[in-house]
């Protein structure tokens, strides 16, 4: 944390980390499962004094290929993470998955290609070998994470397991609703679904999430407890929903 050494991909259930780098084919829905959105959140980390704004996006760019990024800046460099997707019923079918991080003079870049045909993800990273591994049909990527958990929550689903692929490997992921919570946006107050990542027994990583059902399970917060420490992404504004 708080250095620009720190290598890993910034995305619902790791940009809190990159925050604190910056201080220092089946049936394709007619209608996509969650709705096109761009909205700021405010990441906060233990120890740092104060916060700062990232943008989640969600956009349609031809036929049925979707982006999603999240953007995060300050005056030390800026993180950017780009996933590109089909809808596969809930799950966004990723094809490829991109990272840039700018800051103090040094440039770090990662991109996987999702080969569907082939079922191999061929990862590239800055000062690494180039990589392979199989994927399944049903991989997505760490980034469109909370799409798929926002869409499986609109179709009542309590559990989920999500294939997810990174720039190393495939693993499944094991999510699940643990109860209900209310989180004031805008001095607003909103119910949400609380949803945990499940790992572990041994694992010292605990996440979080909490999405609101009147607002399409919209992603409203998330909260990651490692050994340094915990941090926050919540929504600054309701404005536009």
């Amino acid at each position: 944390m708080g250095n620009l050494s720190l290598h890993r991909v910034i995305n619902p259930l790791r940009l809190l980390l990159a925050a604190s780098l910056l201080v220092a084919t089946g049936g394709v829905h007619a209608q996509p499962p969650v709705s096109p959105f761009s909205l700021d959140y405010r990441l906060k980390s233990e120890g740092i004094p104060f916060s700062i704004t990232a943008t989640r996006s969600l956009q349609q760019v031809q036929g049925g290929l979707w982006k999603m990024e999240v953007r995060a800046q300050n005056w030390l460099g800026e993180i950017r993470e780009t996933a590109l997707f089909n809808w596969q019923s809930c799950t966004p079918q990723s094809s490829y998955y991109g990272y840039l991080r700018k800051g103090l003079g040094r440039v770090k870049e990662a991109k996987l290609h999702l080969d569907r045909e082939a079922g191999v993800a061929a990862s590239e990273r800055t000062g690494k070998d180039m990589l392979s591994y199989p994927i399944s049909d049903a991989a997505t990527d760490e980034l469109s994470v909370s799409l798929a958990l926002q869409c499986a929550l609109g179709e009542g689903k309590q559990e989920f397991y999500l294939d997810v692929a990174d720039e190393k490997k495939q693993e499944q992921q094991h999510f699940k609703v643990i109860g209900h919570e209310s989180i004031k946006v805008e001095g607003k107050t909103l119910d949400t679904v609380k949803v945990q990542r499940i790992r572990a027994d041994n694992s010292q990583r605990q996440t979080f999430m909490w999405f609101a059902p009147s607002h399409n399970f919209l992603l409203v917060q998330l909260l990651q407890k490692n050994n340094d420490g915990e941090h926050v992404m919540t929504l600054q504004s309701l404005e536009g929903l």
